[in-house]
């Protein structure tokens, strides 16, 4: 899969708790992040597929 940098602002709240799941699971930051995104696309697309 092709990536691209993405520059993304998040409330301080959310980084904490992006930070704090990417340390329980041994991580990066950015790895939480795009399967969030991936996760919420998918719901996303369910819903919107009706």
């Amino acid at each position: 899969m092709p990536t691209e940098q993405m520059t993304i602002y998040v409330p301080p709240r959310v980084r904490m708790a992006i930070k704090q799941i990417a340390n329980a699971k041994e991580q990066s930051m950015n790895t939480i992040v795009v399967a969030a995104l991936e996760l919420a696309i998918a719901e996303w697309t369910e819903q919107n597929s009706v």
